[in-house]
């Protein structure tokens, strides 16, 4: 029973469910501006309990080990003025589902952010792949140049983190990553520019259907007021009458392409915008065809932003990329060995796998994220030498690999430790150019994220070279 003495109290508690990161901030700003707060955790643990801590500083209830159950709100319902959502709760959620039945409100961090920075100037980056490297690309260039344009949302910073901070007023661009879950929550939140990558099959556990995928993806460029798409993403190029008005790149030599697109790069490596050179490409120390889609998208949007050619150009010679992307983490006259920890789906992994040369052998598995791995065997029928598989898909994928005629050896691991040493075995009988850690489908099978897997095989790596030194002399690159 609520007190009628109560009544006053009513529609005032926002419930934060989940405290990861943007659940943290999303309380912690709005306890800061005077909302009643409680706080809902799934898990314990170290991290947790110091959150947990500091946001009962500010007289937020925390609870952890605390599921998100509808029966469990039953008995404040009439308090709630909103429900903020972690972007890993699907919308079909049971809880959701009751919640929205009863018109309570349900929002994600970004929208509690976007109440304060809407006037800020945004930049919405989103896309299957491609979206991490362009939202921090575009940021640097845009940090490079004098202006203050931080990265945030779906990579690095939650945006709740800059509405808490004052430094919010002084930002003039807001770069943001923006995945389809973030997306479908906050429908309200439109871009100044709105980038869109690439579009490939992906999330489907999440939203069922590639139309409803696509659609909003589509979402955010669609209210965003200037539009950057890539003509070189076959799906993106198949909608160019459907989608709105925009700007298209593409690094096509075909010149039939240049009639739909403002940005190409032509045969001398100049950087051609609608028609005329913009700057030649030097120092650009990103691999493969997909980086170089990618940094058309950032200059198509910096030159919008008013950069000139040359400071775009200045700009790109300091650059360094983000790890677990295509990270050489080991080099000598010999060998390379590379961390691409964030090709999740068998698209991005096409992708690295496409921008070397020489012989190469892949460590994949994980956690599939779906069976669209034709195109992904055909590349390893032609670039590969043999396949270390370890995880959850490691004998689906070895099954999909012998029924579609890859000849080559296929081995099977549980665990990479275990992988990983039988590799620096097959090393030292057999040469190879390049070991390549692209594991083309999820981390969730063993590890928090990529990053943790990318870390883990580092460590690997590390220990491995130390123990091999009779056959591996370089240093490991920092």
């Amino acid at each position: 029973m609520i007190d009628n003495n109560h009544s006053s109290k009513r529609k005032n508690i926002n419930l934060v469910i989940g405290l990861g990161k943007s659940g943290f901030w999303a309380a912690k700003y709005l306890s800061s501006i005077n909302k009643r707060v409680i706080v809902w955790e799934s898990k314990d643990g170290i991290e947790y309990l110091e959150r947990k801590a500091e946001l009962e500083e500010l007289n937020t209830l925390v609870s952890l080990n605390k599921e998100f159950v509808f029966e469990e709100i039953q008995t404040f319902m009439n308090e709630i003025e909103s429900v903020v959502v972690s972007p890993s709760i699907p919308c079909d959620h049971l809880t959701i589902i009751e919640l929205k039945k009863r018109g309570i409100k349900i929002i994600g961090e970004i929208n509690v952010a976007w109440e304060i920075l809407k006037d800020t100037n945004w930049i919405g980056i989103t896309g299957t792949n491609g979206k991490t490297t362009v939202t921090h690309l575009l940021s640097h260039i845009l940090c490079d140049t004098g202006l203050y344009a931080p990265f945030a949302g779906n990579i690095g910073t939650p945006l709740c983190k800059y509405a808490y901070s004052k430094k919010h007023k002084k930002i003039d661009w807001l770069v943001a990553e923006l995945s389809s879950y973030q997306i479908e929550i906050s429908p309200e939140v439109k871009p100044n520019i709105g980038i869109w990558t690439t579009f490939t099959e992906d999330h489907l556990e999440r939203h069922k259907t590639l139309e409803k995928y696509f659609n909003i993806k589509k979402s955010l460029l669609d209210k965003s007021d200037f539009r950057i798409y890539n003509y070189d993403d076959k799906n993106l190029r198949n909608h160019y009458s459907a989608l709105s008005r925009g700007v298209w790149i593409t690094t096509s030599f075909d010149k039939s392409n240049f009639f739909q697109c403002d940005y190409w790069i032509d045969d001398q490596a100049f950087i051609i915008e609608r028609g005329k050179k913009l700057f030649k490409l030097e120092h650009f120390s990103l691999k493969g065809k997909h980086n170089l889609q990618n940094l058309l998208l950032v200059i198509a949007a910096a030159r919008k932003i008013g950069l000139s050619g040359k400071k775009i150009k200045d700009s790109l010679s300091n650059y360094k990329q983000l790890p677990h992307r295509m990270e050489t983490i080991y080099k000598n006259n010999n060998l390379e060995i590379i961390n691409d920890s964030k090709a999740t789906n068998f698209d991005s992994s096409i992708a690295g796998i496409s921008s070397i040369e020489g012989q190469i052998i892949i460590i994949a598995g994980g956690r599939l994220k779906g069976n669209e791995y034709s195109e992904w065997i055909k590349v390893l029928k032609k670039k590969v030498k043999c396949v270390f598989l370890f995880g959850e898909s490691s004998k689906v994928l070895k099954m999909a690999l012998i029924n579609e005629g890859f000849k080559k050896n296929i081995f099977e691991f549980s665990e990479l430790k275990e992988l990983l040493n039988f590799v620096f075995h097959y090393l030292q009988n057999n040469r190879v150019e390049t070991l390549l850690f692209s594991p083309s489908c999820s981390s969730f099978d063993q590890f928090k994220n990529y990053e943790e897997r990318g870390d883990y095989f580092k460590k690997l790596i590390s220990e491995q070279l130390k123990v091999n030194k009779s056959i591996f002399f370089s240093s490991i690159i920092s």
